[in-house]
C-alpha cells in the first residue's frame, strides 16, 4: 500500500467513525452496545489475525495488557453514556482531551520530555471544551462527566498501553486490549441477547466492521505514515462526527459550540503536527 493510498484510507476511516455516534443513538442500553462492541470486535481481529497468521500475545507486558484492557472497558462505557446523555458535540469535544492529557501525563508517568506542542494543544483545548460546555451550549452535567472519565480513561490507556505497543505492535494490543475488554464486559453481553433479533445490525456494524476490520486496516495502514500525518487524518472523526449528529440527528449548534469545536481541533492538530509527535496524539476516539 503506498502512502497516498494509506493516507486515503486513514481519511475515509476517520469519516466512518464520526458515525458511530449514531449507532449508539438507538434504544440499546449503552453497556450492552459496549459490551457486544468488545465482544464481536475482539472475535473479528483474533479471526483476521488467526488467517494472517499473525496471532500471538507474548508474556512479556501481560500485568499492563490486563490493565489497559480494563481501562479500554471503562473508556468506551463512559463515552457510550457520554453519547447517549449529552450533545455529539459536547461528548467529542471533551473526550479529545484525552491524547493531550496523555501525552503531557507521559512526562510523569513514562519520563518522557514536557513536548511544547501537546502542552499548547492541551492549552487551546481547554479552552474549546468550556465553549462547548458551557450553560445553554447543549450540555449535561451526566453526560460532561461522563465524557470527562471517557477522556481520563482514555489518557490511563495511552499512557499504559505504549510500552507494550512500543514492544509488541499497536495491532497486537489493541487485540489483547479487547480479548480483555470483552471478558470484563461479558456480563452485559449476556443482558444484550434478548436485544439481538432487533439490533443484531447495530452490532455487527458496531462490533465487525466499526471495531474488528476497521481496527486491523487502521493499524496497517498507520505504518506507512508520518504520526503527525495520521494525527491531522485522525481529527476528522470527530469532526465528522459533529457534521453527522447535525444532519441526522438534528443536533443544532450555535456559532459559540462551532467555535468551540474547531478549537479543540486546532489543538489536536497543533499537538500531532509538533515535529516530536508520538501516538499518543493521534489515537483515535473509536479505538
Amino acid at each position: 500500500m503506498s502512502s497516498t493510498r494509506a493516507a486515503i484510507t486513514l481519511a475515509l476511516l476517520a469519516t466512518a467513525w464520526g458515525a458511530i455516534p449514531l449507532l449508539v443513538r438507538t434504544d440499546v442500553d449503552a453497556m450492552q452496545l459496549v459490551a457486544m462492541r468488545a465482544l464481536l470486535g475482539s472475535a473479528t481481529l483474533l479471526v483476521l489475525l488467526q488467517i494472517r497468521g499473525s496471532l500471538a500475545f507474548p508474556n512479556r507486558h501481560r500485568g499492563r495488557l490486563v490493565v489497559a484492557g480494563v481501562l479500554q472497558a471503562a473508556h468506551w462505557a463512559a463515552f457510550f453514556i457520554a453519547i447517549k446523555e449529552t450533545t455529539v458535540a459536547v461528548a467529542l469535544a471533551t473526550l479529545y482531551l484525552g491524547p493531550l492529557l496523555a501525552a503531557v501525563a507521559a512526562r510523569y508517568a513514562l519520563g518522557e520530555r514536557w513536548r511544547t506542542g501537546a502542552v499548547a494543544g492541551l492549552g487551546l483545548g481547554l479552552v474549546g471544551v468550556l465553549l462547548v460546555v458551557r450553560p445553554g451550549g447543549g450540555a449535561t452535567a451526566v453526560g460532561v462527566t461522563a465524557a470527562l472519565v471517557a477522556a481520563v480513561t482514555m489518557a490511563g490507556l495511552i499512557v499504559v498501553a505504549k510500552p507494550a505497543a512500543e514492544d509488541l505492535g499497536g495491532l497486537t494490543v489493541a487485540a489483547a486490549e479487547l480479548t480483555v475488554a470483552a471478558v470484563v464486559l461479558l456480563p452485559w453481553a449476556g443482558a444484550a441477547i434478548p436485544a439481538v433479533p432487533d439490533s443484531w445490525g447495530v452490532f455487527v456494524v458496531l462490533g465487525v466492521v466499526f471495531t474488528g476490520i476497521s481496527g486491523l486496516i487502521y493499524w496497517s495502514s498507520m505504518r506507512r505514515l508520518p504520526v503527525a500525518t495520521v494525527g491531522v487524518l485522525m481529527y476528522l472523526e470527530p469532526a465528522s462526527a459533529v457534521v453527522w449528529a447535525s444532519l441526522f440527528l438534528s443536533e443544532s449548534l450555535d456559532w459559540i459550540t462551532w467555535i468551540g469545536v474547531a478549537i479543540v481541533l486546532a489543538g489536536g492538530v497543533i499537538a500531532s503536527r509538533n515535529g516530536e509527535a508520538d501516538a499518543a496524539l493521534v489515537a483515535p476516539a473509536s479505538l
